[in-house]
């Protein structure tokens, strides 16, 4: 309060506080002696209920928040469960595979022998004409044992293929391979696109796995995946729960899709297809691989997935599409490690000469509309077909 002017006694002092122009209500009337006192703490009591509901709002947005507090680390933790679960089971796959790596190793000196004692058996009956009964019956015995370890070591890999996470082959590994891997490995990065815009174009491919989605989960046969390379199709079907493994050449790309926890196998494809039990895979996909193989060995790939499809399984084959003038001119060329074009037409015939009920050629990509010409001429339509149309296509075949 304002000290009292001398001169003025109290009660006048008081009156020209009270009257004093700039104060409103409440202020004037707190300067009223026993009334402003009164009238503070009534003020005062009227609010306690008010203030005390808003103490009772924080208390229950605090307590809310611990609440969330306490839901939010429970469902760290139980990730954090799952994270060492699942670590847990890779490691005992790749124990198992380990295992399996072994005694397919001790088979494989297994055939050696036998195949080494059949040339020897060989060389006598060229030499011993006499003995040749006796030579052949040997012969026959172990065609006998070797066909039988044969099947063994198949139906032993056969049956832990889908649990074992495949790793690298046994081949011997050279200097020049690891820097041509690692350069393919960065030619892709820089050339083939970012892994997400690879993933969103491969969507168009699953309504044709559809005989393996509609199945129960434990009932889901695998795809094999032809040169998966960093393997976006490989994420992409562990993402809708259809069971793949990757197999390319590349021991780099494999790296790269061990690393990211995908199944992948540095192999040769063709051998790969060949050791599957006959109708047990679900489909055989390979993307840009066609065109990389000669004549012998595509012929040799065509009939490799169909002993391994199941029936009703499909192969799935895109590679860059010639009938693109750009595409066969010159975009096709700035992979060095691909061979030649092939003709849409020629793939269809091929999947169906070498056994494939039903074929088909699935189109893709297109450039965007800002490339074509717009002046609406019948010349201008057709570059726009020749020069700008789609520049890919897939074969398609279902056995």
């Amino acid at each position: 309060m304002s000290e009292i002017p001398k001169g003025q006694s109290h009660l006048q002092a008081r009156l020209s506080q009270i009257f004093q122009p700039g104060l409103s209500l409440k202020q004037r009337i707190r300067y009223i002696p026993f009334v402003g006192y009164s009238f503070a703490w009534a003020n005062t009591l009227l609010r306690l209920p008010s203030i005390r509901l808003q103490i009772a709002d924080l208390q229950r947005q605090v307590q809310t928040l611990s609440q969330q507090g306490a839901e939010t680390l429970c469902a760290l933790k139980t990730i954090e469960v799952q994270q060492a679960e699942r670590s847990k089971r890779l490691s005992m796959r790749l124990d198992n595979y380990d295992a399996l790596d072994i005694g397919k190793r001790l088979m494989q000196l297994d055939q050696l022998q036998l195949a080494r004692q059949m040339k020897s058996i060989r060389l006598l009956m060229a030499g011993h004409q006499e003995r040749e009964d006796a030579a052949l019956a040997r012969l026959v015995q172990i065609e006998e044992v070797l066909g039988n370890s044969s099947r063994k070591l198949n139906d032993n890999v056969d049956l832990n293929l889908r649990a074992v996470q495949m790793a690298p082959d046994e081949r011997p590994s050279t200097k020049s391979d690891t820097e041509n891997d690692r350069f393919y490995l960065e030619f892709e990065a820089l050339f083939r696109g970012q892994p997400a815009d690879i993933k969103q174009r491969l969507q168009v491919y699953l309504p044709y796995l559809s005989h393996i989605s509609s199945q129960a989960k434990k009932d889901r046969m695998t795809v094999i995946d032809v040169g998966c390379g960093r393997g976006e199709w490989l994420e992409l079907l562990d993402e809708n729960e259809i069971p793949a493994i990757g197999v390319d050449m590349n021991a780099a790309m494999v790296d790269a899709c061990l690393a990211r926890g995908l199944a992948a196998r540095c192999a040769d494809a063709i051998a790969v297809l060949r050791e599957q039990k006959e109708g047990s895979v679900g489909a055989v996909t390979g993307f840009h691989i066609i065109e990389h193989l000669p004549f012998e060995q595509l012929l040799a790939l065509f009939d490799a997935a169909l002993h391994a499809l199941c029936p009703g399984g499909v192969i799935i084959f895109e590679t860059p599409n010639p009938e693109n003038l750009k595409v066969g001119a010159c975009n096709f060329y700035f992979d060095p490690t691909h061979l030649h074009p092939i003709v849409p037409q020629v793939a269809e015939f091929m999947a169906r000469q070498r056994g494939f009920a039903h074929a088909e050629i699935l189109r893709l990509h297109p450039y965007p509309d800002n490339h074509l010409l717009q002046g609406g001429s019948a010349v201008e339509a057709l570059l726009n077909k020749e020069l700008f149309g789609p520049q890919d296509y897939a074969v398609i075949g279902r056995k």
